[in-house]
């Protein structure tokens, strides 16, 4: 595993703020550097803030609860190495993890909720950022069973058929141990596809069921504020699984700060958008009520 920090061209003082951001792909594709959204970069620059970004390994070659244990060693490097590694290209310059918001798109939407759900870390989190995320794994395993049914909800993933030998043909020709922890965006949803409609995308089952944020929510702490958001055209990821997750929160813990928008587009809708965008003012402002948080308030 790779941190990769991004440096704001301007800083406001000594004191870096962080900006922990977990990348999207399906649990099976995506590079830590790649995609990050403008609208991060010019958050990062407005408040003086580093750019934290981890690859973490990916199905099918690893388990979920391998990518899980990753984002785990990803906080004890931040908690415990990420200062001096700074040091070496920036003298200067502290790390404020005392200031940290934790965003991710997607995939990166899960650990990034999971960050805070299973307490991976005991630095104080401001504010969770999380977009389009996947937060009902049975939900994703069920989307097979209920396809076609009425009133069923659809996704891209399900929709075109891939046979799991695709899988298996693609594991055999492995090399044996082989550790795939970074994969070029849009070259292999076909396997997560693969793996859905055969059920195996990943064990929820028993002594796992924590893999399920439906799941973890039941035993978190008490959680941070939220942004969350999802298109409600999302034909990867149905919308009502964020749905069915804030009304298990707002069951469990309805103190939380929430701020729940749904808008309208494809899965990764916010690609190219800016702090300028107009349906984002109103979110950020509300990120920005909590992050960076003032040391003197």
């Amino acid at each position: 595993m790779e941190p990769y920090t991004i440096d704001p061209a301007t800083q406001h003082d000594n004191s870096l703020k962080v900006l922990v951001r977990f990348h999207g792909g399906a649990f099976t594709e995506g590079e830590a550097e790649a995609s990050i959204r403008p609208f991060f970069l010019e958050l990062a620059l407005k408040h003086g803030a580093v750019i934290v970004t981890p690859d973490y390994r990916l199905r099918p070659e690893h388990e979920m609860a391998e990518g899980i244990e990753d984002i785990r060693s990803f906080w004890q490097w931040v908690e415990r190495d990420a200062q001096q590694v700074l040091r070496k290209s920036l003298l200067d310059l502290e790390l404020d993890v005392a200031n940290l918001l934790v965003a991710g798109e997607s995939a990166g939407g899960y650990h990034t909720m999971q960050t805070a759900l299973l307490n991976m870390t005991t630095l104080p989190i401001k504010v969770l950022f999380v977009q389009y995320p996947s937060l009902d794994m049975e939900g994703l395993l069920r989307l097979e069973d209920e396809l076609g049914q009425a009133g069923a909800e659809e996704s891209a993933l399900s929709s075109v058929k891939v046979p799991y030998s695709a899988v298996e043909d693609y594991l055999a020709a492995l090399e044996p141990g082989k550790v795939c922890a970074r994969a070029k965006f849009g070259t292999r949803m076909h396997i997560m596809s693969a793996m859905l409609q055969a059920k195996r995308f990943c064990d929820i089952s028993g002594d796992k069921a924590w893999i399920d944020p439906m799941t973890s929510l039941e035993t978190a702490g008490k959680l941070p504020p939220i942004l969350l958001y999802h298109s409600k055209d999302d034909e990867k990821v149905p919308w009502t699984h964020t749905e069915r997750w804030v009304t298990k929160l707002k069951e469990l813990q309805p103190d939380v700060p929430l701020y729940l928008t749904y808008q309208t587009g494809e899965h990764v809708f916010d690609k190219n958008h800016t702090m300028e965008t107009p349906w984002l003012k109103e979110p950020l402002e509300f990120v920005q009520k909590y992050w960076p948080a003032r040391h003197d308030a």
